[in-house]
């Protein structure tokens, strides 16, 4: 990296550093979380090495860490970036940067005019961050570590022939906007010194001069595509780059040093997965991946963000993200939409980064958009909205919600595949100075012992052990999240202890083991992040065989983004939305005996079926004394037909208790009531769908209650 933004956001002095877990609380937590997931034989045999080196090499290298500790403000945070991301040769496109879609404006705007709002926001935000009146994160009350907010402007990866670095860019260098559009890219200065309507009508000005003189360009000839392909290949067509002409190099500069990058994309994504996939990658021509965000405003007033990972985690990208939607949705309600763009007298200040490429450089971009097209139909992203409850009731239930979606990602995969995956879900360390995050394991002898439960053996266990195995494993969850975020995590102490040998020392034993290394091939890779902004949140898996799955968990819904390479996004979905149903039915319910959970069941299968029957028959009028009871019960108010049925059917005393005993007042009330429901019905299509729906529940989701439902 090179010099700073010199943002004033470096940790404070005030924040502790990153703990060094002693070494037997991690071999045992490694014990812990590990064990479930493999043979006995083949646990011991590594569980043997890990003592082994604990015995040996561990204390001289656990030192090394103390030491380490002393002399760094965060020991494990230039080794987590080596590994992680400077070292990783694969696409950051599809395997390392996120992405966040965001909720429509009030009212839609117009595509310059909402990224020019955008612009505006985001440099107004960087101004604020670079004063000393920025408040400081906190999380219920304790402050967070803020270091990197200096690497959230005027920042660029670049990659290398072996590992990737990031570049930070003076303030002085990094004032101007790049713009991308049709493949082309531009640089835009921002005026300052007016007022913000002037300001955004400026931009606006200058953006729609883009559009309107800039044919887009082939994809053949986008090198934004460039920035997608696998390091190795990006790295060759940069040089490649670089050297088909002199005025590359400048043009590519002025690219990389600018504050952030907004595209503004050609395409009008309306489903979910389709605003998901154009955030995650759109058609790789108009973006330019290694920019440290890029802003992406579509034809149709979407809009989203694509953040680079290597130096920022979401969370802090979270913080711009809220300010440029307040100020977008603000804009919308406003009078801007009628803003004279012209207002400024300017001329757009827009130059035209016009990069020259050779053959070399244009066989590159071909095989880059072979690659991008090829990994793109490689890849499933499925998205699933669950609408039938979301946080507050889950805890009502007694239990973190966070660790409950965890679970549910557990009985999911495990329904799906009949193994138990190595899960990461990242936990925040940035209660720390220069902290970042650690990796909770999901997996735990409870969740294990759970999903078996449900699935392989439901007869040999009933509801209230089920539910206490669910609660236990929910627990355990919270538990170890919550070690994690005080520093007291496994992963990066046992990378700590790996990156403390030194070159010519042996390496010990247990690091080439095939369980250990197993134990972190993460199948799951999952990460929540729960803000009412966001309609769109993901990215992609961290191996080939795995899913990467994102999650937000509002009040009454909770919603997934899986990402995979064809391994089954959109039917994990499917058992997501099952096991959050029988998660939540398991708890609330087991207190009951499965006989009356059948009761009820028979209840509604048999109210159906009349349904169904009565729509398919000739309408008959109700018995003389039916009308009479039903006339009378409406006119002394104890029935009303415009009432529910639920309504008539509740009981008004202890005597009528038994849930299908209903008065003669009721019962007309009801009848009545139905009746004039099925006049409005074309067809009984909808209550046998409902009906099939029913003995699929019963037969798949309810088959671990009632064993003898299959």
């Amino acid at each position: 990296m090179s010099s700073s933004n010199n943002t004033g956001t470096g940790p404070s002095t005030t924040l502790g550093k990153l703990p060094i877990p002693e070494l037997d609380d991690t071999v045992a937590r490694f014990a812990t979380v590990v064990r479930p997931l493999f043979g006995d034989n083949e646990f011991e045999a590594c569980l043997g090495k890990m003592k082994e080196f604990v015995a040996t090499q561990g204390p001289v290298l656990q030192e090394r860490l103390r030491k380490r500790s002393a002399e760094h403000e965060n020991w494990m945070e230039e080794w987590w970036n080596e590994y992680a991301y400077f070292l990783n040769r694969a696409s950051i496109c599809f395997n390392v940067n996120y992405f966040f879609g965001f909720r429509d404006t009030p009212q839609q705007l117009r595509q310059t005019q909402l990224a020019a709002v955008l612009i505006e926001s985001a440099m107004r935000f960087r101004e604020q961050l670079e004063s000393d009146n920025f408040e400081t994160d906190n999380i219920r009350g304790k402050p967070m570590c803020m270091h990197q907010y200096q690497y959230m402007f005027g920042t660029c990866r670049h990659p290398g022939k072996t590992r990737d670095w990031t570049e930070v860019y003076s303030r002085d260098e990094s004032g101007h906007v790049a713009v991308a559009y049709g493949g082309r890219f531009f640089t835009v200065q921002v005026p300052t010194g007016g007022n913000r309507k002037a300001t955004i009508a400026q931009l606006e000005r200058q953006l729609q001069a883009i559009i309107n003189t800039s044919t887009p360009v082939e994809r053949s000839h986008a090198i934004g595509v460039l920035t997608a392909a696998t390091r190795d290949d990006w790295y060759a067509g940069r040089e490649s780059l670089l050297q088909a002409a002199p005025a590359n190099a400048d043009r590519l500069r002025q690219l990389e040093s600018a504050a952030f990058l907004v595209s503004l994309e050609t395409s009008a994504p309306t489903t979910h997965e389709e605003f998901s996939l154009a955030c995650h990658c759109g058609d790789g021509a108009s973006r330019y991946f290694d920019k440290n965000f890029q802003v992406l405003v579509f034809a149709n007033g979407r809009y989203g963000f694509n953040g680079e990972h290597s130096l920022t985690d979401a969370t802090t990208d979270m913080r711009l993200c809220n300010a440029m939607v307040q100020d977008a949705e603000a804009a919308a309600s406003e009078d801007y939409a009628e803003t004279d763009t012209a207002v400024s007298g300017l001329e757009p200040q827009t130059t035209e980064l016009a990069f020259e490429l050779s053959d070399v450089v244009r066989e590159h971009i071909a095989r880059a958009v072979d690659y991008f097209d090829a990994t793109v139909a490689a890849h499933e992203l499925s998205t699933l909205a669950f609408d039938g409850f979301g946080k507050e009731q889950v805890k009502k239930l007694g239990v973190s919600p966070d660790a409950f979606v965890q679970m549910a990602m557990q009985l999911a995969y495990y329904r799906q595949f009949r193994h138990v995956p190595a899960t990461y879900e990242s936990a925040s360390t940035k209660a720390f100075a220069r902290g970042r995050t650690e990796t909770s394991r999901s997996v735990s002898e409870h969740s294990v012992a759970w999903c078996r439960a449900m699935v392989d053996e439901p007869e040999q266990t009933g509801l209230q052990a089920k539910a206490a195995q669910l609660r236990e494993a929910i627990a355990h969850q919270a538990r170890f999240t919550a070690q994690c975020a005080r520093g007291s995590g496994i992963d990066r102490h046992l990378l700590g202890l790996e990156y403390a040998l030194l070159p010519h020392e042996p390496r010990p034993a247990v690091f080439d083991d095939a369980v250990f290394a197993a134990s972190r091939h993460w199948r799951l890779s999952t990460s929540q992040i729960s803000d009412p902004i966001l309609a769109a949140y993901g990215w992609g898996e961290v191996v080939d065989d795995g899913f990467g799955v994102a999650y937000r968990i509002e009040g009454d819904a909770l919603h997934f983004n899986v990402v995979s390479q064809r391994m089954g996004s959109e039917r994990l979905c499917r058992y997501l939305a099952d096991a959050l149903t029988d998660m939540r039915f398991l708890l609330a319910n087991a207190h009951r005996q499965p006989h009356e959970i059948r009761a009820e069941v028979d209840a509604v299968a048999n109210v159906l079926a009349s349904i169904k029957l009565l729509s398919a028959s000739p309408r008959r009028p109700l018995s003389p004394a039916s009308e009479a009871a039903c006339v009378s019960s409406s006119e002394s108010g104890s029935a009303s037909v415009s009432e529910p049925a639920s309504a008539a059917l509740a009981p008004t005393s202890p005597a009528d208790a038994h849930p299908f005993r209903v008065s003669a007042a009721g019962e007309a009330a009801v009848a009545r009531a139905v009746a004039g429901e099925l006049d409005r019905l074309p067809s009984n299509e909808i209550i046998c769908a409902l009906e099939m729906r029913l003995s699929r529940f019963v037969r798949e989701s309810l088959s671990w209650a009632l064993p003898s439902a299959t």
